[in-house]
This record gives C-alpha cells, sequence and structure tokens, in this order.
C-alpha cells in the first residue's frame, strides 16, 4: 500500500498523477472508473466540471458527456452531501426523484451500470470532487482490502492534484488563440475538430496545444483542462 502512496507523492503533474491513480485503482479490480473535478461554486453535473474516465462503454460517454444525461445525473451530488462513500442504488433511493432521474436510473440499467458506487473527495482550498467506481459485481463480493484501498488511493491521488494545483497560483500569459484552443479542449473536441472550428491546420493547433501544456506546466489535454477549470482560465 505504502508503495502506492510513495508514488503519488514523486508525481509534478497533474494529468500523470490522474493516470497513475487511475492504474492503480484498476489493479484492484475496478472495471469502471470517473473523476469529476468542478470549479468552485459549480455543480458536479454542470458542464463546468471535468469528467476523467475509464472502463466506460463510449455509448455510454457519447450519452453523459454530449448528450443531456449529465444534467439528469443526481448521483455525484446526493453522495457529496452524504459526505461519505454510497452506493448508487442507495444514492438513488436518497431523496425524491423526480421523472428524469427515474430515466437517468433505467439508462444507467440498460447499459448495466448496477453495481458501482461513489466517493466524496476533499481537498484544500475547497479543492473538491466526486469518484465513481465499479468493480462489476456487488460490494460484498468485493475483498475489503481492495475496496478500502480504492478509497484510498482516490483521496490521496486527489490531494496530490490540489496540492499541485494551489502550488501554481500564478498569472498565465496565454493569448487569444491560446484561450480559444483551451477552450474547445476542455469541451472534449480533439485536435482535428477544434482546427475546423477555428479554421487552422491540426499542425497549428497542436503547436498552440504544446505552448498550452508548456505554460500551464502539465504535459497532456487532461492535466491542462482540470488545471484550467481549477484556476477558472475557461468556461465551457
Amino acid at each position: 500500500m505504502q508503495r502506492y502512496f510513495a508514488k503519488l507523492e514523486t508525481i509534478d503533474d497533474v494529468g500523470q498523477t490522474i493516470h497513475a491513480a487511475c492504474e492503480m485503482i484498476s489493479d484492484q479490480g475496478v472495471l469502471r472508473q470517473s473523476y469529476h473535478v468542478t470549479p468552485p461554486f459549480s455543480e458536479s453535473t454542470s458542464k463546468d466540471t471535468s469528467i476523467y474516465s475509464r472502463g466506460f462503454s463510449r455509448e455510454w460517454m457519447a450519452l453523459y458527456e454530449q448528450g443531456d444525461l449529465r444534467s439528469k445525473d443526481p448521483i455525484p451530488e446526493r453522495i457529496l452531501a452524504h459526505g461519505t462513500m454510497m452506493t448508487w442504488q442507495d444514492a438513488m433511493a436518497r431523496g425524491q426523484n423526480t421523472e428524469e432521474h427515474l430515466e437517468y436510473f433505467a439508462t444507467m440499467r440498460e447499459h448495466g451500470l448496477v453495481h458501482g458506487f461513489g466517493v466524496p473527495l476533499y481537498g484544500m482550498s475547497a479543492c473538491d470532487a466526486y469518484s465513481a467506481f465499479d468493480f462489476g459485481r456487488p460490494l460484498d463480493e468485493v475483498p475489503e482490502a481492495n475496496l478500502g484501498l480504492v478509497r484510498a488511493l482516490a483521496q490521496a491521488g486527489h490531494q496530490r492534484v490540489c496540492m499541485l494545483l494551489n502550488s501554481s497560483q500564478k498569472d498565465y500569459d496565454l493569448s487569444e488563440r491560446e484561450k480559444q484552443v483551451l477552450e474547445w479542449l476542455a469541451r472534449g473536441k480533439s485536435i482535428w475538430a477544434i482546427a475546423a472550428i477555428l479554421d487552422l491546420s491540426p499542425d497549428t493547433v497542436k503547436t498552440y496545444s504544446r505552448r498550452l501544456y508548456a505554460k500551464l506546466e502539465v504535459s497532456d489535454r487532461v492535466g491542462a483542462v482540470v488545471k484550467a477549470l481549477r484556476l477558472g482560465l475557461v468556461r465551457i
């Protein structure tokens, strides 16, 4: 266990921290996971929330990200309000459900999302987040050691992300074009889609992306988007 935490403490890049924590969590048998980073004063289901996920089907993610499912999902807010781990099923039964909520729950079941659970994550300077995990089977069939380590790794990874974000509070001199590219990256658009939107060549967009990563002191899109949203550099 300690080797996992020690490794996280050596990483000085937001995106790499998220990737490393997710790899460690996958090692515990988790089939699906998501990490929702919300800017201050926004809801976890708002379009301003950056979601890093793995294991979920492309069809589900398209419905959640590009459709209107995200706005119908009451589970993150209910678990954050509860303040500790809660299964999806318990969260569904907590509070009064609207027709939109019931529609969302039915769509979850259609995509095999039944046995997961959510965890609220806390960090310095109100850097809070939400993560969801799914072993693909009921939690009473999951070894307690694995379940406990998943929760601990999620919190440790998030705290590392918050520390890295908090240590980089400074002014970022982004050009107008770099801000535009960053905004579309945050909206999940590909390099080629951004090139078409901004009437630029893909190579030019790649150049702007590399400049953004350098200025934000990150190594990839995930780190850039999470950092930009938390620091209020973009609104989506």
